[in-house]
């Protein structure tokens, strides 16, 4: 476990790629419950446990249908669970990361948590970019440009299905 957790931070500090994690039934359970965990603790600051959960597979499948493709058009869909593992666990470290500056934004609102969820999301487009890089083999500014388009789609699908309410919209 520690083993594992270490080299989810090395993808997420850019020194691994996702060929270095091990596909076994254990670790797919241990990083799909890390992913879990921390993603519903993040909704749930907003939403219901329902909608959280709703919102998790949504970025599953989202995550899934984006990613197959450009391996199945790359000729490598043999590094679909690796990929998907690496995008799973590189969100549980960020996210993680990202709990008290969410926590604070949602209590308190300050330009310190705002600039600290921007480095937080610039961080995730690079790990993201990062582990495309690795899976596809292209040159780190496509994957860049990919793990945009993902993280925009990611974005405008989550809008679309769970538009966010205001106190004077209802």
């Amino acid at each position: 476990m520690k083993r594992l957790l270490g080299l989810f931070f090395e993808l997420t500090a850019l020194k691994k790629g996702p060929q270095d994690i091990p596909v076994s039934s254990s670790v797919i359970q241990i990083v799909a419950g890390a992913y879990l965990v921390i993603n519903l603790t993040i909704l749930q600051l907003n939403n219901d446990w329902g909608v959280a959960a709703l919102q998790i597979l949504v970025d599953l499948l989202l995550m899934v249908v984006f990613t197959w493709p450009l391996l199945y058009f790359s000729g490598w869909t043999n590094r679909l669970q690796q990929t998907l593992l690496a995008l799973m666990g590189a969100d549980a470290v960020i996210n993680f990361f990202a709990l008290p500056a969410l926590a604070s934004l949602n209590h308190q609102p300050t330009d310190l948590g705002f600039f600290a969820m921007l480095l937080l999301m610039l961080w995730h487009w690079l790990v993201i970019g990062h582990i495309y890089r690795h899976a596809l083999e292209r040159p780190l500014f496509m994957a860049l440009g990919l793990a945009f388009l993902y993280l925009l789609l990611s974005s405008q699908l989550m809008e679309a299905l769970f538009p966010v309410t205001t106190l004077e919209q209802g």
